[in-house]
């Protein structure tokens, strides 16, 4: 089986991420060992880690293509990015400054920790507005949605798909965000699954467990068909 991990931080010098091509070519054999055969490459684009110009990204991109064309063939890379959530998000977007998952309508959004629920419902409701597909990244980490699961429905039924990271899945059964999101899982409340990984130190790719977990609950389409259909942009 061959996963497809949506969300890294492995194209390098961006973000916080890969720092060099040899640290992106390192993170990509860790995903093919772990039966990656597809990475989209979404690096950060916001206050944290500013603005990178578009034709940077794809500079670094391209050279990551073409050396991982020679070493790790059975891998296909995309090129998307995580939005931090401003007002000037959807403007931005619209300009090509920022830019989509693989050039689709679908947009991986992350939000402050803290943010109160009121403005990630008004964030998608404008994005969806706008005509974009968001994806709420790493859900779980947001105080206003965790352990909410009429909120996570409730934006869920706005327009919003939800991926959690796969290292919040791998956790013992007395993890309480391991065990929301097993419980979102059971209750088909989770679209996408990625790794968000960033180096070998403390966030390495880990999808393969996380696979493993959503296997049992029976919900192949989150590894296949969801993540297929976002790259091809299609309908979830």
């Amino acid at each position: 089986m061959g996963l497809i991990d949506i969300h890294t931080h492995i194209l390098y010098g961006v973000d916080d991420g890969a720092k060099t091509l040899s640290d992106s070519m390192g993170l990509l054999d860790e995903e093919r060992e772990q039966g990656v055969d597809a990475v989209i490459m979404t690096p950060h684009y916001g206050p944290k880690f500013g603005h990178p110009d578009k034709d940077v990204l794809r500079e670094h991109f391209d050279e990551i293509s073409q050396k991982a064309e020679r070493y790790y063939p059975e891998i296909s890379l995309y090129l998307g990015s995580e939005l931090y959530y401003q007002e000037n998000t959807i403007s931005d977007l619209d300009g090509g400054k920022a830019l989509t998952m693989n050039g689709t309508r679908y947009v991986l959004v992350e939000f402050g920790v803290k943010d109160p629920y009121t403005y990630l419902y008004r964030a998608i409701q404008s994005f969806v507005y706008a005509g974009y597909i968001p994806i709420i990244a790493h859900a779980e980490r947001y105080e206003a949605v965790f352990r909410h699961m009429d909120r996570i429905e409730e934006l869920i039924s706005l327009g919003a798909y939800i991926q959690i990271n796969a290292e919040s899945l791998i956790g013992g059964i007395f993890d309480k965000r391991s065990s929301f999101c097993r419980k979102l899982a059971k209750e088909g409340m989770i679209h996408f699954l990625g790794s968000d990984c960033h180096d070998f130190r403390n966030r390495r790719p880990n999808m393969k467990k996380a696979a493993e977990v959503i296997l049992k609950k029976n919900a192949q389409q989150i590894l296949e068909t969801n993540p297929h259909n976002m790259l091809e942009g299609k309908s979830i």
